[in-house]
């Protein structure tokens, strides 16, 4: 598509980006007496999500799954120990290596923010036809 097309239609996806966000944070918090638990950043979901997923992570590959910087990983990393949702541990082998791992109360408050989210999600599709959710899944797999 020409740049131009793509410029007219800027304030519109900006404003239907917004909108989507708006309403699922909206419903997110709606659902927050289905699934208790603590409220998490999108950031901290996708990380407690990798550490659930893929073991301990040290902080710089927490870093490349967020694409920030070390000192932005660090930080949430430091949010999320500090609230007990994960855990520091140094390497046996090599001490100067620490890892982030997710700890039992980050396991529950990332299943109850799951839960919450899917709650979301179905309410804010709930009148979309199959047709049009295959269509939304497509398009927004294409622009990741």
């Amino acid at each position: 598509m020409e740049s131009a097309r793509i410029e007219a239609y800027i304030p519109k996806l900006e404003a239907s980006f917004d909108h989507m966000v708006r309403v699922m944070a909206s419903a997110a918090s709606a659902y927050q007496e289905v699934a208790p638990g603590p409220r998490m950043s999108g950031s901290q979901i996708i990380v407690l999500r990798a550490l659930a997923a893929r073991g301990p992570l040290q902080v710089s590959e927490v870093a490349n799954e967020l694409t920030v910087t070390l000192s932005a990983a660090t930080g949430l990393v430091d949010r999320l120990v500090k609230s007990g949702l994960a855990e520091r541990e140094r390497d046996e082998r090599d001490r100067r290596v620490v890892w982030v791992k997710i700890t039992p109360k980050g396991e529950a408050a990332l299943a109850a923010a799951i839960q919450r989210r899917r709650a979301a999600f179905r309410e804010m599709v709930k009148n979309l036809s199959e047709e049009d959710l295959e269509r939304l899944c497509d398009i927004l797999d294409r622009m990741g």
